[in-house]
């Protein structure tokens, strides 16, 4: 096998750790589905320590590795990949943003101050507003929603997402952090 077409069948860091690199390429298994959720499985036990490795397999160029790195980290579901799952709420695959905007949400509540700093610096578009407005409706509390329902709305809105979303966020950040 030639060096090229072995980059091609290993989308994977040669300086990887031999055991993920294992592990990641039956993720990549499209034959065995049990080998693939047993490598999953194990990963996500693995825990927070794999976390610097994976969030460097989110840059890759290869959309099933990223997608299935990205299912990963989200069952890891800890802060460290808060900023990470931000990134990816602007992937240009829908699945890998759905997986960042669960991912967001499985963290919980933590995830609710970058995220709105995040809107407030515009760092975001149209899809990240529309990833954002999923998890905010399922982090906040029904009082909040009411309370942040302009931002709620403006994140809905392709036309007023770049113009309103940024300065409720602003408020309600403030709010967040007087109460915090």
């Amino acid at each position: 096998m030639t060096q090229k077409s072995n980059q091609l069948n290993n989308p994977i860091p040669s300086d990887f750790p031999e055991n993920l690199t294992t592990l990641i390429l039956e993720l990549l298994d499209k034959k065995k589905f049990s080998l693939k959720l047993d490598a999953r499985d194990t990963l996500v036990n693995m825990g927070k320590t794999i976390l610097p490795q994976l969030h460097m397999l989110l840059s890759t160029s290869n959309i099933d590795l990223r997608k299935e790195v990205a299912k990963v980290v989200e069952l890891i579901a800890n802060n460290q990949s808060i900023p990470i799952l931000l990134t990816l709420l602007d992937d240009d695959d829908f699945d890998i943003r759905w997986i960042a905007s669960e991912g967001l949400i499985r963290i919980g509540r933590k995830s609710i101050v970058p995220l709105l700093e995040s809107i407030r610096d515009g760092k975001s578009t149209y899809f990240a507003d529309k990833r954002a407005h999923h998890v905010l409706k399922n982090l906040l509390t029904e009082s909040e929603k009411n309370d942040l329902e302009t931002l709620l709305l403006s994140l809905d809105d392709y036309l007023n997402a770049r113009i309103i979303a940024p300065t409720e966020a602003a408020k309600a950040l403030e709010k967040y952090r007087l109460a915090g």
